[in-house]
């Protein structure tokens, strides 16, 4: 069984963009449900993910489940902002590699961010 969520994960939080698109695989697809948009390898916007890396914060990451098929996680991100939104990913994985993703977003304001429980130990 080839578990990617560490590298994956890992990479992000060391801004290491090379090592986390290699997390996924040739044919990765993910549908961004608030947009209705499919983004694929073949029109990733890298200096997008180096902006997201370097300006956005991903907290409280959580692996919810992994095995060879599937990868699912939950985490928060706040922008440069201020704003946040609380987020689900689930990926399908393929040959050890992230290979379909959907998610889920739940926007979160500030007031409510800044009273979230998660923040009380901050």
């Amino acid at each position: 069984m080839s578990l990617i969520y560490e590298k994956y994960r890992g990479a992000w939080f060391a801004q290491d963009v090379e090592t986390y698109l290699s997390c996924f695989h040739e044919d990765y697809q993910v549908y961004l449900h608030a947009s209705g948009r499919t983004i694929t390898l073949s029109n990733y916007d890298y200096d997008r993910t180096v902006k997201y890396m370097t300006e956005y914060q991903q907290l409280y990451p959580a692996l919810i489940y992994e095995n060879e098929d599937i990868l699912v996680e939950h985490f928060y991100a706040l922008a440069p902002d201020g704003s946040c939104e609380a987020i689900l990913w689930s990926s399908e994985k393929k040959d050890g590699l992230i290979w379909r993703t959907q998610n889920g977003c739940t926007p979160i304001t500030k007031e409510e961010w800044t009273a979230h429980p998660r923040n009380k130990s901050r």
